[in-house]
């Protein structure tokens, strides 16, 4: 069966894709996620999808992880914020926090800043989207298994339909990617790609 979006009531969210964590030079660089996205083609493959919600009229957010100085907002009961703390990582102002500019925003979009997993923990993310009558959400982003499995598991909760944009997302091995989309996240969401989104947003 085809897939449908009601793009009237449909919003795209772009997650993660800060310098560190997906850029070649990112304080996460050893951690794999820029070689997988360097490998999928994922920087081009997102830019696709993000021009053609655009064109479709499709709303476009993103999210952005970020922390004040000192890491303040941060998960203290967590190793993987413990290591982005040793890592330096992700701090407002910093380059690290800044969207790369293979997908970077356009003007009017709005980026919204979580301080965990989901992109609805610690943000503003609900009330954009309550406001927009969003009730369907595309997701993409790094990583599969921790911001889009994060993301989509808390929106199922919430009432929304998920649509996850499988092949503009990465995580730290395509083992890791592949385990994300295959195992619960079917029960939970849309498992989709780049070519079914566009057709089905025309």
């Amino acid at each position: 069966m085809a897939l449908t979006i009601d793009k009237a009531h449909t919003a795209l969210l772009a997650m993660d894709f800060n310098n560190d964590i997906v850029h070649e030079n990112g304080a996460f660089k050893d951690f794999g996620f820029a070689a997988m996205i360097k490998q999928n083609d994922v920087f081009a493959k997102t830019a696709k999808l993000l021009d053609a919600a655009r064109q479709s009229g499709v709303k476009v957010i993103y999210i952005s992880l970020m922390f004040r100085s000192g890491y303040p907002e941060r998960p203290a009961n967590s190793g993987l914020f413990e290591a982005l703390v040793s890592a330096n990582a992700l701090g407002e102002g910093t380059w690290g926090a800044e969207i790369h500019e293979s997908v970077t925003p356009r003007d009017g979009e709005s980026v919204v800043i979580k301080r965990g997993v989901s992109a609805f923990y610690g943000s503003d993310l609900s009330l954009l989207l309550a406001t927009g009558g969003i009730k369907t959400l595309l997701l993409s982003g790094v990583a599969t298994n921790f911001v889009v499995e994060g993301t989509a598991r808390e929106a199922m909760d919430r009432g929304y339909d998920v649509v996850i944009v499988g092949d503009c997302c990465a995580s730290m091995s395509q083992e890791a990617h592949d385990a994300a989309l295959t195992t619960a996240l079917p029960f939970l969401a849309t498992i989709s790609n780049l070519d079914e989104v566009i057709a089905a947003l025309g």
